[in-house]
């Protein structure tokens, strides 16, 4: 794909990352590809994979705008198939990040990452940003062993308006998740406030 001049001249000034030039040339239809490669585990995308690791690269760092198009168009097929399984309208729930990582980082990419969904499918979803809350600054997940990740968000969240979820349906988003701990973490608030039915859904794994 050639880039518009304006974008070569910036580009001779200002080099791009490696992982920003894998994202622009990436399209929905290599992260659908990804995502058939997967088996039971279709739906997601392989994050061993470099490109989507780039993709989520650019999403949680830099908030690249066309990672966070490309990601919301892949995630809106499947929270609009999951939706349709009887949820009615359910609340969309970013994962939330405890307030002094996000100040560090100047914004939550799971919040991001919804928004985009929510461009692609504006009225399948109630989005609640700021139902959960993160209420234990842990450390993070991906310097720690399996075991010591689910005891490091055990109890670290909790539900700011149990009204608001209880009888709901819910779906939880994610950027990635290995153990799943986060996402597990995040649904028992979620039950403990009284929401009926939770779904737990990463954009890779």
């Amino acid at each position: 794909m050639r880039l518009p001049f304006p974008q070569m001249l910036f580009d001779l000034i200002v080099p791009p990352r490696d992982s920003e030039r894998i994202v622009r040339a990436l399209t929905l239809g290599d992260l659908q590809t990804l995502s058939l490669t997967r088996g039971e585990n279709a739906g997601s995308l392989p994050y061993q994979e470099p490109a989507v690791k780039a993709l989520i690269w650019e999403l949680k760092y830099y908030k690249n705008k066309k990672a966070a198009e490309l990601a919301g168009e892949f995630l809106a097929d499947l929270l609009i198939a999951i939706a349709a399984e009887g949820l009615g309208k359910p609340l969309l729930i970013p994962i939330p990040m405890h307030a002094t990582r996000r100040k560090a980082r100047g914004h939550n990419q799971t919040e991001t990452l919804c928004k985009a969904v929510l461009r692609n499918a504006p009225d399948c979803f109630d989005y609640a940003p700021n139902i959960l809350v993160r209420e234990r600054d842990t450390p993070m997940q991906q310097k720690l062993m399996r075991h010591e990740r689910l005891k490091n968000v055990k109890g670290s969240m909790n539900v700011r308006d149990p009204l608001r979820v209880a009888h709901r349906a819910c779906i939880v988003v994610d950027d990635v998740t290995t153990t799943g701990a986060t996402l597990a973490e995040a649904c028992r608030a979620l039950h403990a406030a009284g929401a009926r039915h939770v779904e737990r859904v990463a954009l890779a794994c």
